[in-house]
């Protein structure tokens, strides 16, 4: 379940350290999931509540001490409240890419327990990772065979979900998960092992969102494309990744602000290093 938090046309920064952590923060339900997003939110209206008690006891209008402690819980409180909000999985299916392993993989099995339809995208339908989400996933999870590169693929993915979606219910929300990394110097990566990054990462992402983008519009749904940390800071011996992660902050900004006019929001998630 997709917090009411994150579906504003804004990107957000996740920094958890297990791929669990960051599906909670979008998907609790029941309780609270302490992150760290909340402490700088409450540390952030913890600093205006300094200023503005300051301030009013400055002009000598409230004392500091009464001001100050009755700000910070009242902003305080109900930035926590907001960022606990949820949205019903009821009548929403969620199409991600990239599941055969890692956060795709997690991803699937979790937004299927919170009763979300689940089309998993895999790269090998018949893989590992496919078939134990076959295993573990209920009825509502369908994998479908997914080469973010293959349009042929993607076209006849897009017409199992029109398929597959029962009557009343909607393509709510797309996840590009898929991604593959490189690394090394410039000089001596190959000029070929640039392509194949950026045809998975950047015109894979683009590829899978404008197939499925019509579906999505209807459903005045979203779009959450997994970037990362590298998209915002670039490193040596890191140019291939660098560089397609800083495609997808620009691709998604732009979409972002064409999707407004039609109720669809665009979503950064930048995760930092998992690899590790």
């Amino acid at each position: 379940m997709l917090s009411a938090r994150y579906a504003h046309q804004y990107k957000t920064t996740y920094k958890h350290q297990q791929p669990t952590g960051v599906v909670f923060t979008l998907s609790c339900r029941t309780r609270m999931i302490w992150t760290y997003d909340k402490t700088e939110e409450v540390v952030f209206w913890g600093c205006v509540s300094v200023l503005l008690a300051a301030l009013l006891h400055v002009l000598g209008l409230c004392s500091w001490w009464t001001v100050f402690p009755t700000t910070w819980l009242l902003s305080g409180g109900a930035s926590l409240i907001l960022s606990s909000l949820t949205v019903s999985s009821s009548g929403k299916a969620v199409l991600v890419t990239g599941c055969d392993t890692g956060f795709g993989n997690s991803f699937a099995l979790i937004l299927d327990r919170l009763g979300f339809r689940v089309f998993a995208g895999c790269l090998h339908a018949g893989g590992e990772g496919a078939n134990h989400l076959r295993r573990e996933g209920s009825s509502r999870l369908h994998v479908l065979q997914m080469d973010v590169t293959n349009q042929e693929q993607l076209d006849k993915a897009a017409q199992e979900v029109k398929h597959l979606l029962p009557e009343g219910e909607v393509l709510w929300s797309l996840v590009n998960n898929a991604g593959l990394s490189a690394f090394g110097e410039v000089e001596w990566v190959p000029l070929n092992t640039y392509r194949k990054v950026a045809e998975v990462n950047v015109f894979g992402v683009i590829s899978v969102t404008k197939t499925f983008l019509p579906l999505l519009r209807r459903a005045r749904g979203r779009v959450v494309n997994m970037s990362s940390v590298a998209g915002t800071i670039g490193r040596g011996v890191m140019s291939p990744y660098n560089l397609t992660k800083f495609a997808i902050e620009g691709f998604s900004d732009c979409l972002r602000q064409e999707m407004m006019a039609w109720g669809v929001s665009v979503i950064l998630v930048e995760p930092s290093n998992f690899s590790a």
